[in-house]
């Protein structure tokens, strides 16, 4: 396996991230964004049963999530320690996503269990995905922390190309074919997996010479599943980005589900909706670029701890003063959005310094299993950031009443609703300021050391 020294990273390779990354976000953003809306208006399906089909495909997800790290990291392909499984994963995730959408002519319990068994084809191969995308990043970066900001900041920008992309044409492009005849769901669909299989397959050709897997490599520095449990259980660097990261993700989750009631209740316009999401999504585009140089500069803690605190200033002051001020809220989300992409720019490579801290301390690698953790956060912010909107709309007065066979629903205190929904919130991002302050101890340059250290041990 190929380590890249201090200055060797080929310049394409940033770019093959942002291009893989931007395939990514398009092959799910069909599934992300309309999923349900396509079971229960279109296939068929009853709410009660969509919400069975959820919940058994996210705890599977979940389940995958915490044993995939030890998959990766033991296997041993013929393409390559990493690569192997950005080639199996891809191919699995438009399986899923052919079985979720295709919308067969049977009946309703065999069409749920269809569903399911995509749901989880197309969710729990992104989990392998990840750590295989950031465990080959490790490699292509060798010890040159400049070089992992580079390429993390790429994935995060095609992360918010993809969101401009996706925000004003899939709907239409769904609706086009829809009008034709055709499933625009499936069609979109694939079209947009189409885009994720050809960027991870040029991905997969282009770093070949960084992920060719001998027998020395293989038997370097062995952990067995058993020690690399332990020892990531020991390990209080990856928690506290573990539990940081949740906190974050959680927040955005409620963000998202929240605005729509921010906009029908407290602005009592609810067309102000894809306005502001127009605007946002435009926004953390141009902060992508913008701030990725910042980051750099600054530091990843630096970066960390000041994105936390943009988020605790601008929810608070969204939850005192954005109430019935629509401008305001749009405006303070867009200095939240540059805030936020500081810690974007980051991105895994909290994750990655906390893994190299651990085989440093060990002498053991269970580098690809830390890195696997990255999928985590966002599968506890799906499950708990629905419980806390639950909390708060039931705490601003929402209420539900059928009057002459119509659904009607109010919040009976619009601007309660919006102190809940901005000082919770918050309070969130300020633990995750705390916890960065005074629990994270990796400096960039201890980072370094780690990594520079770790690379001696692995030529060795």
């Amino acid at each position: 396996m190929k380590l890249t020294d201090a200055k060797q990273m080929p310049k394409s390779i940033p770019w093959l991230y942002f291009f893989q990354n931007i395939g990514m976000a398009l092959g799910t953003a069909v599934p992300m964004y309309y999923l349900m809306y396509f079971l229960t208006d279109y296939a068929g399906i009853t709410p009660a049963i969509v919400a069975t089909i959820l919940l058994i495909s996210r705890v599977v997800d979940f389940a995958f999530a915490l044993v995939v790290g030890p998959i990766v990291q033991k296997s041993h392909m013929k393409w390559g320690k990493y690569r192997s499984w950005i080639l199996i994963s891809v191919f699995l995730i438009q399986i899923g996503l052919f079985m979720m959408f295709i919308n067969p002519d049977i009946p309703l319990g065999i069409k749920a269990i269809v569903v399911c068994i995509g749901y989880i084809l197309q969710n729990a191969p992104m989990n392998s995905l990840i750590t295989a995308q950031f465990g080959l990043m490790a490699n292509i970066t060798g010890a040159n922390m400049g070089n992992r900001m580079a390429v993390s900041a790429k994935v995060m920008q095609g992360m918010r190309v993809a969101t401009l992309i996706v925000s004003p044409i899939t709907l239409p492009f769904i609706n086009y074919v829809q009008a034709r005849g055709g499933n625009g769901f499936l069609v979109v669909s694939m079209i947009y997996g189409a885009s994720m299989v050809l960027s991870s397959l040029i991905m997969f050709i282009k770093t070949k010479e960084f992920d060719t897997y001998g027998q020395s490599t293989k038997n370097a520095m062995s952990v067995g599943v058993g020690q690399m449990y332990g020892q990531t259980l020991r390990n209080s660097q990856i928690w506290v980005v573990l539990i940081a990261n949740s906190f974050t993700t959680t927040s955005v989750l409620l963000v998202a589900s929240l605005g729509i009631y921010y906009f029908q209740y407290s602005i009592g316009n609810v067309n102000m909706q894809p306005v502001s999401a127009t605007i946002l999504a435009f926004a953390v585009c141009v902060a992508s670029f913008v701030m990725a140089p910042v980051a750099k500069k600054i530091g990843k803690k630096n970066s960390a701890i000041t994105s936390a605190l943009f988020g605790v200033v601008c929810m608070t002051l969204i939850g005192l003063f954005a109430h019935q001020n629509v401008w305001f809220y749009i405006a303070t989300s867009v200095v939240l959005g540059f805030g936020a992409a500081l810690v974007g720019a980051v991105g895994v490579n909290l994750f990655l310094d906390a893994a190299e801290y651990q085989l440093f301390k060990t002498g053991k690698d269970s580098r690809a299993f830390v890195v696997s953790l990255y999928n985590i956060p966002m599968k506890v912010g799906l499950a708990v950031s629905s419980p806390i909107a639950a909390f708060i709309l039931t705490h601003s007065g929402y209420t539900q009443n059928t009057v002459d066979g119509v659904l009607m629903t109010s919040i009976s205190n619009p601007q309660l609703f919006v102190r809940w929904f901005g000082l919770l919130l918050a309070a969130l991002y300020m633990v995750v300021l705390l916890m960065y302050i005074f629990l994270y101890k990796i400096t960039d340059a201890k980072a370094a050391e780690y990594v520079a250290e770790n690379q001696k041990r692995m030529a060795s």
